[in-house]
């Protein structure tokens, strides 16, 4: 089941070039952060992102448990 819920919305996505660039400072600035207008805005988003992942962790367990139990029958 793919997940369209992301837990790492606030780390840069970066790639081996990028990683080795830093590494080196080549060119400065390397990593654009999400950011957020607010302190509130920011927890806002990884609250609504972490309580999506708890619904997601449910939702996975029911549908394990609807397996468990069909296959017992």
């Amino acid at each position: 089941m793919e997940s369209d819920v992301k837990t790492d919305f606030l780390i840069p996505e970066t790639d081996f070039t990028t990683g080795m660039g830093s590494v080196a400072s080549v060119y400065g600035k390397y990593y654009d952060y999400n950011y957020s207008e607010t302190g509130a805005e920011a927890d806002a988003k990884a609250l609504y992102n972490d309580w999506r992942m708890v619904g997601k962790d449910i939702l996975n367990a029911i549908l394990i448990l609807g397996k468990t139990r069909s296959s017992d029958e």
